[in-house]
């Protein structure tokens, strides 16, 4: 991928030079720990779920196109609390 999004923002985080896989038979998304790490803080979701409805769509832009994860997507959310679920 070209590049991860936040809203349709790219920021810069892969240089073009991210690398993907397609795995049907998980509902989990993986990457690399240093890269999920900084996507977890830049999301800076509250574990309490107190900002949910203001985070943002993630996205993963494809040249010029962009798919969108929202916040319902990624994050794990229960009566316990919000935990972002990539791994």
């Amino acid at each position: 991928i070209d590049d991860i999004t936040f809203n349709n923002e790219p920021k810069g985080l892969c240089d073009g030079a991210c690398q993907v896989a397609v795995d049907t038979g998980t509902s989990m998304l993986a990457g690399p720990s240093d890269l999920v790490d900084k996507l977890s803080n830049m999301v800076n979701a509250k574990d309490d779920c107190s900002n949910f409805h203001e985070l943002p769509n993630l996205g993963f832009q494809i040249g010029n196109t962009v798919l969108n994860l929202k916040p319902d997507d990624y994050m794990d959310k229960s009566a316990s609390g919000c935990s972002f679920s990539l791994m």
